[in-house]
């Protein structure tokens, strides 16, 4: 399950910050990486989900998908919360 949050988590900071390389900064990861945490979670739930562009955007389905990825983010930090 952890994998899958990183995945989420890299999807989420490249959108927020528009950047391969400023998510990368931030998640403490390598570009590459976050490439190919992007790259298997639009393989795992079948769609493009961000335009690799300068600065990168989501695409319509991505749009969606953010919307819900943040809600995941919110409730996986309540439940860290609770049984840390």
């Amino acid at each position: 399950m952890r994998a899958g949050f990183k995945k989420i988590n890299a999807f989420l900071t490249v959108v927020d910050t528009g950047s391969f390389e400023e998510a990368a900064r931030q998640l403490f990861i390598t570009p590459s990486a976050v490439s190919l945490r992007l790259s298997s979670l639009e393989d795992e739930v079948g769609e493009k989900l961000v335009e690799r562009r300068r600065p990168c955007i989501p695409t319509a389905k991505g749009e969606i998908f953010y919307q819900h990825a943040l809600a995941l983010r919110s409730v996986k930090a309540q439940i860290d919360r609770i049984f840390a």
